[in-house]
């Protein structure tokens, strides 16, 4: 009988193609738990964030806007404080009415709640600002995001720590993962 030593090509070019097919695999399943880690992280630096504001809001008796603007495939988030020279943004109810209307609008009785200029012109408080990669948002109409847009989100603090209205959005990752927000009148973020 002849024992043989080593092995034939063959035999070494299946073990190759097998190792190809399990690191493809398994290269697939990495990728989306990467994905999936960095979606549920940066929800949380959201969340985080929106909280600090709103307490921010109650703990200083001011209202707050929050503008989270796309920026290719980051989220770029912005804190601004109303015109100290215009008393209309004390009034709760106002502002309330008119989440917090910048600059002119349709209802006369909103213009300048919130300030006397544009969000545009505002001075934004740099120290909250914060970028969260590899995401991006969607507005959107409702809870189940049927109608969404790539505008810009604006968030209002009234000084009790509450919101004007209802606001929906969409937190956008990689692999088409995604998680709807709502931020309810009082304030609180919910998925």
């Amino acid at each position: 009988m002849f024992f043989k030593k080593g092995i034939t090509l063959i035999e070494l070019l299946v073990i190759i193609a097998i190792l190809g097919i399990f690191s493809g695999i398994g290269y697939v399943s990495f990728t989306s738990i990467d994905s999936g880690s960095t979606l549920r992280a940066n929800k949380e630096n959201l969340k985080s964030y929106i909280e600090e504001i709103k307490f921010k809001a109650f703990s200083d008796g001011k209202h707050y806007k929050v503008i989270m603007e796309n920026s290719g495939n980051n989220i770029n988030l912005k804190l601004y404080e109303p015109d100290t020279n215009n008393v209309r943004w004390r009034d709760l109810d106002l502002n309330r009415r008119c989440n917090c209307q910048s600059g002119d609008s349709s209802d006369d009785t909103c213009d300048n709640a919130f300030s006397n200029v544009t969000v545009s012109s505002l001075t934004s408080l740099s120290n909250y600002d914060k970028t969260i990669e590899r995401v991006s948002l969607k507005d959107c109409d409702d809870e189940n995001c049927t109608t969404e847009d790539d505008d810009d989100i604006e968030l209002c603090f009234l000084y009790d720590g509450s919101s004007p209205r209802d606001k929906f959005f969409k937190l956008v990752g990689g692999e088409g993962l995604f998680v709807i927000f709502k931020l309810n009148k009082t304030g609180f973020l919910e998925e």
